[in-house]
């Protein structure tokens, strides 16, 4: 049922990611988890796993919801709410998973419509082990190891601390699959050894991801693991003056980052050939064995404040030369037994290597010491594996990573900066810019003000040493947001009758408009509409609070309203218009009967019975700015003059034109006037008079005269009289 349901998850994912625009994607980010880590999964095979990241427009709430990357490989969740109402632009939320491999979508929604998605492409919940020892779990350069198979084999791949020894935390992992061309498995681990091989055991009798994260330093002896996590200097039973801490520091310091921040089910502990093969120079190696291993493990619950289980190898063949054969030191397996059989400690056997590939050939090129070639590699894995039994994964707890510590984010009073604030329970906090790189200096408290562009997050310590990331806030842009620019500069219009939209090129912040010298705000938004004359302005507030400058002021008349037209007959033929308003150049829009077409005239024929609509259309200029604006229709019934087919009016006239009509279009029509004499006065040239047709006489001299109009099939004479 859960794998069918997985399924359809995915395709509607898939579909989201290819319909969804990619500015959605741009508002909301995750800061945390990081892609393709692993969480320890807890005793029930389930994990709380902390989502959080930061968004840029305004939300209700974010959710959050995983799915198995491939069918099979977890249990689909619903969406959860990872928080409502969240503030400062971070959200943080916990995610119930099970155990798997998936991808973590989460998106921010107001009022039920999502306005951001961010997607995690690949999160672990499963199995994580801290490796320590010598160079059989090590590994070595010059012997290397095997690709694992599956994605799900990860190891951190972005850390080496094999030259300086640094002791200071590590950067923020990269997680990354184990191959064969892994030259390193953080913080000193060397190539993919067994634990690629170990891996794939893993996730297929799990199924689900593993974390391996390798602490081991080749020619150790317990001795000196144990000198170094109380802070003594030492020396390997080769000679090698170790650096100081070291090489405690990097198991510790794996424990207190990397396993309190994802958890941990184990440490698996494979060392004891040099302390059997060195005891001749210093015999406290084997009797002090099981001593200094326990000292080793005292020392790690002490600077944890964790009870970590270890899996400890019985491990002692080695060889002085390669050229002689190598011994194995019963005393050494005994110690380690003497650890492991110890009431109350959080111990577990693990494999007995003494007996695999005794001879240490490998493919002939071995050494006598070290497990080599993919054989031989196998081998040592496989016995791993059958010590990491169903018995151990039931009856060894895992280690709890501690929780993210929850974030604030505000402006400050000054409206200048952006104050971010961690809970005040830890032991050390230290601040940095991850877009710089920069630790910011003095930035030790729990909380820090900023004011440029950054991505800022905090290392928290608490007061074992643990260290724990917080979330990262984003400041796209510095702290306060530059000052808007209304789009529309100047003076705008707009008619009576509706609105004029100002707008600002949209960023990720949320706009206030309101009438200059006023505090009112009439609308928030990239864009508004106003009805009122008037000056107004916009100004900007971002995530966090901070506000802008107001804009400079744009103003906008209202342009009055256009009275209803008049309509009246124009002629016996024609129909006119006209409104009380004089100087308006207005143009008028008609409508015929049964037609749902305009046509723009002053004058229009009437061809048919019916009601004859119209509206003034008025060009209002403002600078550069045309507007038009329309009046209210109005409409009046006309019919349709059926005793005469061309009429001349008015006759007498009454001023200074005459007008000629024709019920029908008349093609290539022409106006003849002659006086009484019959001597032609004025020709008018051919045109389709479809319409009235229009005679200046206002310089003719009063008396009669002969009009004639001519046309295809048309001929007619009258007699006119001019006064």
């Amino acid at each position: 049922m859960h794998s069918k349901f997985a399924t359809r998850v995915m395709l509607k994912t898939l579909l989201l990611l290819c319909i969804i625009p990619a500015t959605v994607f741009s508002q909301i980010t995750i800061t945390s988890p990081i892609t393709n880590s692993v969480y320890q999964r807890d005793v029930t095979g389930q994990r709380e796993v902390t989502i959080a990241g930061t968004f840029a427009v305004p939300v209700d709430k974010i959710e959050a919801r995983a799915i198995p990357v491939i069918e099979g490989q977890g249990i689909a969740t619903a969406w959860k709410e990872l928080q409502v109402a969240p503030k400062g632009g971070a959200y943080q939320g916990n995610l119930l998973i099970y155990a798997g491999w998936y991808t973590v979508e989460v998106r921010g929604t107001v009022a039920g419509q999502v306005v951001g998605r961010a997607v995690l492409q690949r999160l672990g919940v499963g199995e994580v082990f801290i490796i320590a020892g010598q160079s059989n779990a090590q590994g070595l350069k010059k012997f290397g190891g095997p690709s694992a198979v599956d994605d799900r084999v990860q190891y951190i791949s972005n850390y080496i601390n094999d030259v300086v020894d640094k002791l200071d935390d590590p950067p923020v992992p990269v997680f990354s699959k184990i191959t064969s061309n892994t030259n390193f498995i953080s913080p000193r681990g060397q190539t993919a050894w067994c634990w690629g091989i170990l891996g794939d055991m893993l996730v297929t009798k799990l199924n689900m991801p593993v974390l391996f994260i390798n602490t081991a330093w080749e020619g150790t002896s317990a001795k000196d693991w144990a000198l170094s996590s109380q802070g003594k200097p030492t020396t390997t039973p080769f000679g090698y003056t170790m650096p100081l801490h070291m090489p405690y520091a990097n198991l510790r310091i794996s424990a207190q980052n990397y396993a309190s921040q994802y958890g941990l089910r184990a440490i698996l502990w494979m060392q004891g050939e040099s302390d059997g093969l060195k005891n001749d120079k210093d015999n406290n190696l084997v009797a002090g064995y099981r001593d200094n291993l326990q000292t080793l493990m005292n020392s790690l619950g002490i600077h944890t404040g964790k009870r970590i289980t270890w899996v400890i190898a019985r491990t002692s063949r080695i060889a002085e030369f390669e050229t002689v054969p190598n011994k194995i030191y019963p005393a050494i397996i005994a110690a380690q037994n003497a650890v492991i059989d110890q009431s109350f400690n959080p111990t577990w056997p693990g494999p007995e290597t003494d007996p695999l590939d005794p001879e240490r050939l490998g493919d002939g090129n071995g050494d006598r010491t070290h497990f080599s070639g993919v054989k031989s590699l196998t081998l040592l894995a496989n016995a791993w594996n059958e010590s990491l039994n169903a018995s151990f994964f039931s009856r060894v707890p895992p280690v709890v990573s501690e929780p993210v510590p929850a974030l604030s984010a505000i402006c400050t009073t000054g409206n200048n900066g952006v104050t971010i604030s961690l809970p005040t329970t830890y032991k050390s906090y230290r601040w940095q810019n991850e877009t710089t790189g920069a630790v910011i200096p003095g930035a030790t408290g729990s909380s820090i003000t900023v004011s440029q562009a950054g991505k800022y997050s905090a290392v928290v310590k608490d007061d074992f040493g643990n260290t724990i990331i917080a979330s990262a806030v984003i400041l796209e842009k510095d702290a306060k947001p530059a000052k808007p620019t209304i789009m529309q500069q100047g003076p705008q219009q707009a008619c009576a009758d509706s609105a004029f939209q100002f707008s600002v090129a949209p960023e990720n912040n949320t706009y206030s408009w309101f009438v200059a010298g006023s505090t009112n705000v009439l609308g928030t938004g990239s864009s508004i509409k106003i009805g009122e004359a008037g000056n107004y302005q916009v100004r900007a507030q971002n995530i966090f609070g901070c506000v802008s400058d107001n804009s400079d002021a744009s103003s906008l008349i209202i342009r009055p309203a256009i009275s209803k037209p008049v309509i009246e007959a124009g002629g016996p033929f024609s129909v006119t218009a006209s409104i009380a308003e004089q100087g308006l150049n207005e143009k008028y829009l008609w409508r015929r009967p049964g037609s749902d077409q305009d046509t723009t005239a002053n004058v229009i024929k009437i061809l048919k019975t019916g009601i004859y609509s119209t509206r003034a259309q008025v060009v209002f200029t403002l600078g550069n700015n045309s507007l038009t604006c329309y009046s209210d229709s109005a409409s009046r019934e006309f019919k349709t003059n059926e005793s005469n087919e061309i009429v001349i009016y008015p006759n007498p006239s009454q001023g200074a034109r005459i007008y000629v009509e024709s019920r029908d279009d008349i093609r290539d029509a022409s106006v003849t006037l002659y006086d009484i004499f019959g001597r032609v006065i004025r020709i008018t040239p051919p045109v389709l008079l479809n319409s009235r047709l229009e005679l200046d006489v206002s310089t003719l001299a009063a008396g009669k005269y002969i009009l004639r109009v001519t046309g295809q099939n048309t001929s007619l004479t009258k007699q006119i009289v001019i006064r």
